[in-house]
């Protein structure tokens, strides 16, 4: 009898103290994990990144031929990580009041990945700061976006959970009717090694692709841009994109005889 007691009190404190090695984890967890709040600048789109767009869209006219002038089958066009910013960086812009100064979120483009940063309150004053890296996949308009590392203040976020974030993110993007028409203009797009985002399409739909790009900044949302055909004949406000547009069917319909 008294073997027993001996057992079951062994048994006991090994338990308290595995519980109390518990509690304690989990409060040390909790602590790294909750933090104060974050705030992130508001990105602002001025005459700069409107100078860079449109450097974009001038290069874009160049992917279309190939250095005999011939039409290619698909064309690339590589965007650096300034520019891939200043996009990103437009379409924040076009949702948020012009006043706006900060934001609990941020998108980072940087070294081929998107980091993606979001501070979740979760009482007065605290905070979960998580932030993820995906790099994003597009293969004949599907979305995939390739899980790197995360955290949740400074815990590391498990593999299961980085690759569940990352699908509910891919929901929400195609979701989206602008960005699933948007994405459909392009055959592929991934990042190479060295940072930079390559756009690839079929040259026939460069006037879609140059209407995504233009979108960019635009106060108003984006029309469905897989109507983009039937308002081919409309006049334009932008004349600099008007003559890229009509040198970009002269060079296919020349290529075509």
């Amino acid at each position: 009898m008294a073997s027993g007691k001996g057992c079951f009190s062994r048994f006991l404190k090994v338990f308290l103290v595995l519980l109390i090695v518990t509690i304690f984890l989990i409060l040390t967890l909790f602590l790294l994990a909750i933090g104060a709040p974050v705030s992130y600048p508001a990105p602002k789109f001025d005459s700069g990144d409107t100078g860079v767009i449109a450097s974009v869209i001038t290069r874009l006219a160049r992917s279309l031929v190939d250095k005999e002038g011939r039409v290619v089958e698909t064309a690339v066009l590589k965007l650096s990580q300034n520019e891939v910013q200043t996009l990103l960086n437009a379409e924040i812009a076009k949702s948020i009041r012009p006043e706006t100064q900060s934001l609990p979120y941020a998108v980072v483009w940087d070294a081929g990945r998107l980091q993606l940063h979001y501070s979740m309150p979760v009482s007065s004053g605290r905070a979960a700061n998580i932030s993820v890296e995906v790099s994003p996949i597009v293969d004949e308009g599907d979305l995939t976006l390739i899980p790197g590392q995360g955290s949740i203040g400074k815990v590391p976020m498990p593999r299961a959970a980085l690759n569940y974030a990352a699908k509910k993110l891919e929901l929400m993007a195609m979701g989206v009717d602008s960005t699933r028409t948007a994405l459909s203009a392009f055959k592929r797009i991934e990042p190479d090694e060295d940072g930079h985002l390559l756009l690839m399409f079929d040259p026939r739909d460069v006037n879609t692709v140059i209407r995504i790009l233009k979108s960019a900044g635009e106060p108003q949302p984006r029309e469905e841009l897989d109507r983009s055909a039937d308002r081919d004949a409309d006049k334009d406000t932008d004349n600099d994109s008007d003559d890229i547009d009509d040198e970009n069917e002269e060079r296919i319909e020349k290529n075509e005889e």
